[in-house]
């Protein structure tokens, strides 16, 4: 207990209730916070690798023609006779 403070608290029972119903709103509310910024921050690493994907395809239609390229080079250097 607190020093100079010696009485006891009641809590009738309809108080308690109200004390527990609150405890409870406050703990789905902060739950559904929670819930929502999983949510946008899901859409925000979509999005991010969307673009990434889209610079990846990018890399590999390069890496295509390279090739493309690169075997048009070899079959003229070295024809096979």
């Amino acid at each position: 207990m607190l020093e100079g403070y010696d009485e006891e608290v009641a809590v009738t029972d309809a108080q308690g209730w109200t004390l527990l119903a609150l405890v409870g709103v406050l703990l789905s509310v902060i739950g559904g916070l929670i819930v929502n910024q999983f949510h946008l921050l899901r859409g925000y690493l979509d999005a991010r690798f969307e673009a990434v994907d889209a610079r990846f395809g990018a890399v590999d239609q390069r890496l295509e023609h390279l090739d493309r390229d690169m075997q048009a080079l070899a079959r003229a250097v070295f024809r096979r006779e």
